[in-house]
């Protein structure tokens, strides 16, 4: 990666590198928007919400992904920086291996905590059955997801983002194909779709690791001893997307708490469906964080601050441009993509009045993402890790709980606007400390 091309070129470069990973995060997000649309239409809203009762369980999976990659990929990205290419396949390999141990770990202990969660949320009859079904299969598939996440990563940080797009686009074509034919045609309900996401994250899987068979890699496998001062700095590094990923695993298991106690499985439905263009638009926003990191990591790496900075500061603008255009989008049109998934006229119009609040959303979230994965490729894993933890779980659960108890429904809704604004005014201050600090230098 040339550090003179990325200071001469840097909207260019930032479109290189972010595009490919932005497509890529889409795709995966129509992946989950495509089971979604069969499990409504096919199955029903039971099965629908049933799944969104899970999803905490994917959340943490996503943060340990997070976590491992982004880590692994900063240190990666300040060796190549530094021109230390073999100590920089040394990581890579740490961190994959470490990757598969902790996935298997979390898939036993995560196993033996159904009866539990469904306890909590007081998920019976038909939604424990489903909820069941769904994810003792996805509990092989998760794993598969965090390793392919971590490997896209390296794959990046290499100089190769485009590789990341074309898996993603076989995966999406496969997963619409295997969901059709297991779930409609089969009729094998929401087993089919899990297992449909079992065989495209293990063709993903092996052919992102296809990539790094060529020995003339920049970064590739190699022999490594196991050095415990790298996976530290692995975890400090990836502890704010960790952060970031379990509040949302935390948060999703109070809102749906909070829609089960007070609405019932509808809500749940209705949240589902507008988390649908909720988790569209964080993908795109974490795919120009994804592009940044490589970029970010390599410009500190080299003592290129201003770089760095200019870089965060042409990504936010473009990030805000997007979530306006979401806004306004889902605040005209949202009763008719809430239809979409077969939905009744109750859960449309619920799903309607909840993106005329939620839309607010958009505009600082984008935001708080890139400022959090620009930390943390700046090595300042602590701020990052404030941004996370109040954006996902302080704020977030804070507000959830009260403005659930004083307005119901609406205050659901009412909850992650109110946060992202709030995170938004403390990213300005610390990038601003941050400037300061480097300008009295």
């Amino acid at each position: 990666m040339d550090i003179k091309g990325i200071k001469e070129n840097k909207l260019k470069t930032i479109l290189q590198f972010s595009v490919p990973s932005i497509i890529a995060m889409l795709l995966q997000t129509a992946i989950t928007i495509t089971d979604g649309y069969f499990t409504g239409n096919y199955v029903g809203e039971n099965a629908l919400a049933a799944i969104n009762l899970g999803l905490p369980i994917l959340y943490f999976y996503l943060g340990v992904g997070l976590c491992i990659g982004v880590g692994g990929t900063v240190i990666c990205g300040r060796l190549l920086g530094a021109k230390e290419k073999e100590k920089a396949s040394e990581v890579f390999s740490q961190t994959i291996v470490t990757g598969v141990v902790v996935c298997i770990f979390t898939s036993v202990v995560a196993c033996l905590l159904f009866s539990p969660i469904l306890r909590v949320l007081r998920a019976d009859g038909e939604l424990s059955v489903f909820f069941t079904e769904y994810y003792r299969i996805m509990l092989f598939t998760y794993p598969l997801t965090v390793i392919g996440t971590s490997l896209g990563m390296f794959i990046r940080t290499d100089g190769k983002p485009q590789i990341c797009m074309l898996v993603s686009m076989i995966s999406c074509v496969l997963n619409a194909l295997l969901d059709h034919i297991m779930v409609v045609r089969l009729s094998m309900g929401v087993q089919g779709s899990a297992i449909a996401s079992l065989v495209v994250q293990t063709i993903g899987c092996i052919l992102q690791l296809m990539y790094f068979v060529n020995p003339s890699r920049s970064i590739r496998f190699r022999p490594f001893r196991f050095d415990r001062a790298v996976n530290k700095e692995i975890f400090l590094n990836g502890s704010s997307e960790f952060i970031g990923e379990m509040a949302s695993a935390v948060s999703m298991f109070a809102f749906n708490y909070v829609l089960m106690k007070y609405v019932g499985a509808e809500g749940v439905a209705a949240f589902t469906i507008l988390g649908f263009a909720v988790y569209g638009y964080s993908m795109i926003a974490i795919g120009f964080g994804q592009g940044l990191t490589p970029l970010i990591s390599v410009s500190w790496g080299a003592g290129e601050h201003k770089t760095a900075m200019e870089l965060r500061q042409l990504t936010n603008r473009i990030l805000f441009v997007i979530g306006a255009l979401f806004a306004l989008f889902f605040f005209f049109l949202g009763k008719g993509y809430a239809r979409i998934f077969g939905c009744s006229d109750g859960v449309a119009d619920m799903v309607s009045s909840g993106f005329r609040i939620y839309t607010v959303t958009f505009l600082f979230m984008g935001y708080n993402v890139i400022s959090s994965m620009y930390f943390t490729s700046c090595g300042d894993a602590y701020s990052s890790a404030l941004i996370s933890s109040l954006r996902g779980i302080i704020l977030l659960l804070g507000f959830t709980f009260l403005f659930s108890a004083l307005l119901g429904m609406t205050g659901v809704w009412i909850s992650a606007p109110a946060t992202e604004g709030i995170t938004a005014i403390l990213s300005v201050w610390l990038l601003a400390r941050q400037k300061k600090k480097l300008e009295g230098r």
